[in-house]
């Protein structure tokens, strides 16, 4: 009986150990897989990151233009406000970019899944206000764009010449710029889920849905 006992016993002590080693080798793969995938994370957001380094840099552009163009101007009332407008968008185009490089830079891949997901669903969120932010100006604010370019290039004063253009343009683009919310925020409403969806990934980066994807594996491996 007692060698019996002694069988079972060690036995038990084999079954622990052997649980042990399992328990050590998923530890060190669920390791190496979110090190694996937080490293594809962190590579995926490049072209993101890129691409906010360029609209960084027309914003700087913008804000130099802006200002030498309404010093030189500044006889003209309607010419320094072209000019201050699009110095501003330039300031605006330059804060969202550096808002979305914080947040990818400040992000920490190696961190649990749950963790990396907050941060990256915060990206998004920052993303997609900055981007409709600056992208729904575009409305309203190509008239003093275009103003400023033909007055730069040739001389021409478009406001002076044709103010029709710009009365016809703020009234579309008032009207664009309220039906273009509009539907955004209809599209989003909890009753639409399909059609949420699919505006969320039209106006999301694909370099932040792929993240979103590899994270969704690195959960699943973890449930399993």
């Amino acid at each position: 009986m007692s060698a019996l006992t002694m069988e079972l016993d060690d036995l038990k002590l084999a079954w622990h150990e052997l649980d042990r080693k399992l328990e050590r080798q998923y530890t060190m793969d669920l390791l190496r897989l979110r090190e694996e995938r937080g490293q594809r994370v962190k590579s995926g957001l490049r072209p993101l990151v890129w691409g906010q380094a360029l609209q960084m840099l027309f914003g700087v552009v913008c804000v130099i233009w802006g200002i030498l163009f309404w010093m030189h101007h500044l006889g003209s009332a309607h010419l320094v406000a072209f000019g201050l407008i699009v110095n501003v968008y330039g300031i605006a185009l330059i804060a969202c970019g550096g808002a979305i490089h914080a947040l990818v830079a400040n992000n920490d891949y190696t961190a649990p899944v749950v963790a990396i997901q907050k941060r990256l669903a915060s990206l998004r969120t920052t993303y997609i206000r900055a981007g409709l932010a600056v992208g729904l100006a575009w409305w309203l604010i190509w008239m003093p764009f275009v103003s400023m370019l033909l007055m730069t290039l040739f001389g021409v004063d478009l406001y002076r010449n044709a103010p029709s253009v710009f009365i016809a343009g703020t009234v579309v683009g008032v009207a664009g710029l309220l039906a273009t919310w509009w539907f955004y925020r209809w599209a989003r409403h909890p009753s639409r889920p399909r059609l949420a969806k699919l505006v969320e990934d039209n106006v999301t980066a694909a370099s932040l849905r792929r993240a979103q994807a590899l994270l969704d594996e690195i959960k699943q491996f973890e449930r399993e």
